[in-house]
């Protein structure tokens, strides 16, 4: 994918106005306003169910990793539904798998030192995750992760990939973290299809499924809070 020239002001303004509203609402435990800033682009790949279902695993990483990263000190993150209403609004959807240059481009566009990006399959419970961190500025990879597990044990790899992440640059590691408990592979599949509705514009097809999921699961924190801002979201309009 190629981002056009004429965009790029646009688009920089808007991210800048969506980034400054995100991290004004988290707290800067260093006591100081240069934290690296961290966005997560959407993983490609899909989990192949029964009878040929699929479901777009890919965002639910992607939305998950951005929930693993929000409670550790010493980084700024972008969420997930702020950087996909930056490139709804420019039609720049990412279609086929990401590279490192196009990961730089958006990264300078809405303001990110770190951009993380990777691809996941899971079939028949078989779970492929490669992750990969490129530092905006430098166009250098500074992480890169290749993990196999069962498809159940999901939030285990997200969590692993966010403590290499954070490792990497010397960042001190969560004070609280969430248990390592396997989630049902229907859970996934109902969340990954809530992240698919939300990102289509449907919220209560997406509250549907995450309620799906949280029946199925109910400690899956990515769910809970996707819930919990849809609801406010509605409380508010």
């Amino acid at each position: 994918m190629q981002i056009q020239a004429h965009r790029w002001a646009s688009v920089a303004l808007i991210g800048a106005l969506l980034l400054t509203t995100s991290l004004s609402a988290q707290t800067d435990t260093s006591g100081g306003n240069d934290l690296p800033t961290v966005a997560v682009l959407d993983f490609t790949g899909l989990m192949m169910g029964s009878a040929g279902n699929s479901a777009p695993l890919g965002k639910a990483v992607s939305s998950m990793l951005v929930t693993e990263l929000l409670d550790r000190p010493g980084i700024r993150v972008i969420e997930r539904h702020q950087l996909q209403d930056i490139l709804t609004e420019q039609a720049l959807a990412l279609s086929g798998r990401v590279d490192e240059s196009t990961a730089v481009e958006i990264g300078k566009l809405v303001g990110a030192q770190y951009m993380i990006y990777g691809q996941v399959t899971s079939i028949a419970d078989q779970l492929r995750m490669d992750m990969r961190a490129v530092d905006v500025e430098t166009s250098e990879i500074v992480e890169a992760q290749k993990m196999n597990d069962r498809t159940s044990e999901l939030l285990s790899v997200v969590v692993r990939m966010a403590d290499s992440f954070t490792e990497r640059l010397r960042l001190e590691p969560p004070s609280s973290r969430p248990e390592m408990e396997a989630i049902p592979v229907g859970a996934t599949i109902e969340f990954s299809r809530g992240v698919d509705f939300e990102d289509q514009g449907n919220i209560e097809k997406a509250l549907e499924h995450y309620r799906r999921a949280l029946e199925i699961h109910p400690s899956h924190r990515a769910a809970k809070r996707a819930v919990e801002r849809l609801e406010n979201r509605g409380a508010e309009g």
